[in-house]
């Protein structure tokens, strides 16, 4: 972070704000403004600031590299991540690809660091299964301001993250009056009502009862999921428990469960919306309520209130409206522990 490497400099020269700003021959609300990162330097000002600080352009401007903290595992070397400053660590999350083209990365793994493509852009970091997370974060993505890291995961791992201080806020899901209790003190906040349940795409006669009772492969979500909690209480298959209950390929989210269902031609255990979105037969098996926590130590950070602006706007609703299976009603305030 460049804002970061001015200041660090500049205590190491034992200089004040002003007395850089006069070295360098620029203002000093200009300085305070790069240290925070809210100011990209000219050209000559950051030739001056290069020669206050007894340094090159080249060197103040090159990529940081930090130790590489994951969100969920610690990434290895050569992957291509997004990231965001969660306290004083750099958290990191990889890129997810598409048919469309390169994800736009942040930041490169070498070493077991974490090293800067470009200037780091201030991000916040949300995790969770709901995909209107990452539709709310592409829509902020032509914003100038803070972006969004959305990272796909279940309700039990997100609150196990949030617990480590690997991200901001989470979004959860679970039957009214199920949540389990967060780890760090934080703001709840109502987002939606869905249904959870089974689809599968052209299914045949009597496919919900074939998936209950574990006689045809089903594509679940890992322990921990809301979606899978709620599949595993639906099953009819009698006898003692095993592990795996019911046969079948275990996938992060929502989203990639309807998309596997369509081109591997099996049941999944998803969303309403989520089957919806791609024209699956979908069958209810329980109604979940989805809420977003957000960490109490960061719940000032521009870029979560410009996250909640955007997944309570009309922008997001429209969307979700179109696709279907959201009840909206309530997003945004304040829900009860």
């Amino acid at each position: 972070m460049l804002g970061r490497r001015v200041r660090d400099l500049r205590v190491e020269r034992g200089l004040t704000q002003r007395q850089l700003a006069e070295l360098a021959g620029v203002s000093r609300q200009l300085v305070g403004a790069v240290e925070a990162d809210r100011h990209l330097p000219r050209v000559d000002a950051a030739l001056g600031l290069a020669r206050a600080l007894h340094t090159s352009v080249e060197e103040l401007l090159a990529p940081v590299a930090r130790e590489a903290v994951g969100v969920l595992t610690e990434p290895t070397d050569g992957t291509l991540v997004r990231v965001g400053r969660v306290g004083e660590r750099l958290v990191c999350s990889p890129t997810s690809g598409s048919g469309e083209g390169w994800a736009a990365a942040d930041a490169v793994v070498r070493g077991g660091a974490v090293e800067l493509l470009d200037v780091e852009r201030p991000a916040v970091i949300v995790a969770g299964c709901d995909p209107v997370i990452g539709l709310a974060s592409r829509l902020l993505e032509s914003a100038a301001g803070p972006r969004v890291v959305p990272v796909a995961t279940s309700s039990a791992t997100a609150v196990a993250v949030l617990g480590a201080g690997r991200c901001h806020a989470i979004m959860v899901h679970g039957p009214a009056g199920t949540l389990p209790s967060p780890p760090v003190p934080v703001q709840r906040w109502r987002v939606a009502r869905w249904q959870v349940g089974l689809a599968a795409a052209d299914p045949a006669p009597g496919w919900v009862e074939e998936a209950l009772a574990g006689r045809v492969p089903v594509i679940q979500r890992e322990a921990g999921a809301g979606s899978q909690a709620a599949f595993e209480r639906a099953l009819t298959i009698g006898g003692p428990p095993i592990d795996p209950i019911v046969d079948g390929p275990r996938v992060s989210g929502h989203a990639e469960a309807a998309w596997r269902a369509a081109t591997d031609g099996m049941v999944a255990v998803t969303i309403e919306p989520a089957a919806l979105a791609i024209g699956l037969a979908f069958h209810p098996l329980e109604v979940h309520d989805s809420q977003l926590w957000i960490a109490a130590d960061h719940a000032e950070l521009a870029g979560l209130q410009a996250f909640m602006d955007e997944l309570t706007g009309e922008r997001v609703h429209r969307r979700l409206d179109a696709i279907g299976g959201y009840d909206l009603v309530g997003c945004g305030t304040t829900a009860a522990p």
